[in-house]
């Protein structure tokens, strides 16, 4: 499946002429720009993003599409996306995409499905895993990390942990 990724967001026009200010999500700022075409929000499709600086938490960019301030300022806050296959390959046994474990049942050593991963965040120190609890209305962190993951296998779409008693409480 080809999975929208969301690799930065517009955050403010610059200018009359189209240019706006973006801010990057991807590990190297920079890379935002290998990827070739990208979306911008649902309406504008195969845009090809033009840096003209670097500035502070981003770059100043412009685009086709986009010609004048008043363009921009539909876009302000809009997600920018590529989707998935634009993505380069990796040895998915030593590294992972993040949006891959999204949807991945969690199951523990006796292989019985504690829930659902339902996102990845990393607020500083670690990875952290939040795993939607099949049998409560409550959701669960867990460090993304070899203490608490013992297997990853995305075609068989699971994520089995150990370990984890002491957050279970």
């Amino acid at each position: 499946m080809n999975k929208k990724i969301v690799i930065g967001q517009v955050k403010s026009a610059h200018g009359l002429k189209g240019q706006f200010k973006i801010q990057t999500y991807t590990e190297e700022p920079s890379n935002i720009f290998k990827y070739g075409a990208v979306l911008i929000g649902e309406k504008h499709l195969g845009v090809i993003l033009n840096k003209h600086k670097s500035i502070k938490n981003g770059f100043l960019v412009s685009c086709e599409q986009i010609k004048t301030r008043t363009d921009v300022e539909k876009i302000i806050k809009e997600n920018i996306y590529i989707y998935s296959n634009q993505l380069p390959k990796i040895n998915t046994k030593e590294n992972i995409y993040y949006h891959d474990l999204m949807g991945l049942k969690v199951i523990d050593k006796n292989k019985n499905v504690i829930g659902k991963v339902i996102s990845v965040s990393n607020y500083g120190s670690s990875d952290i895993i939040e795993i939607d609890l099949k049998e409560k209305k409550e959701k669960l962190l867990i460090p993304f990390n070899k203490n608490c993951v013992d297997d990853i296998d995305t075609k068989n779409s699971f994520i089995k942990v150990k370990n984890i008693e002491g957050y279970m409480e």
